[in-house]
């Protein structure tokens, strides 16, 4: 369960099921995770696993669907809806980035967030962990290290 900030219910007990949060991490200049979450209100939990994670592909999971709704409360009432929509200053380059995407029924939200964009909201951030704190991605996401074969095809550069 996550805790940034304190809860009261904003989704009806039957508006529960048309909750969808998606969590897109993106790639940096070296070997960030690169995957998808989505969080369902009826518990279904989707990854896909693209690079630099221990698990490619997809995966479906399930926990109680109170968890996805009180993970959607929380960012709701965190603000999340007030959020711009790009946060893509350079404040530092070859960071990873984030799309946050909150759903419910047709009321929708998506935020982009550059991590080296040092005006993006702090609470965005608790958000992003959150979701992956709730959806458990660390099963998935794991310690990359690249396979041996990897490592002979990266390209060698020579020192004069």
């Amino acid at each position: 369960m996550c805790s940034f900030l304190p809860v009261s219910p904003a989704v009806s007990a039957d508006k529960v099921h048309d909750i969808e949060i998606t969590l897109e991490r993106g790639m940096c200049f070296g070997t960030c995770p690169v995957y998808s979450v989505s969080l369902f209100g009826n518990g279904t939990i989707v990854w896909m696993g693209e690079m630099f994670v221990d698990v490619i592909g997809n995966r479906t999971e399930f926990i109680d669907p109170a968890m996805v709704a009180d993970l959607y409360d929380q960012i709701i009432y965190g603000g999340f809806q007030d959020f711009a929509d790009l946060y893509t200053h350079l404040n530092i380059t070859d960071m990873p980035s984030a799309t946050l995407t909150a759903r419910n029924g047709t009321d929708m939200k998506q935020v982009f967030h550059y991590h080296g964009d040092y005006t993006a909201p702090e609470n965005l951030t608790y958000m992003e962990n959150a979701v992956d704190n709730v959806g458990n991605t660390s099963r998935w996401v794991g310690t990359y290290t690249p396979d041996e074969d990897t490592k002979e095809n990266q390209i060698k550069f020579d020192v004069f």
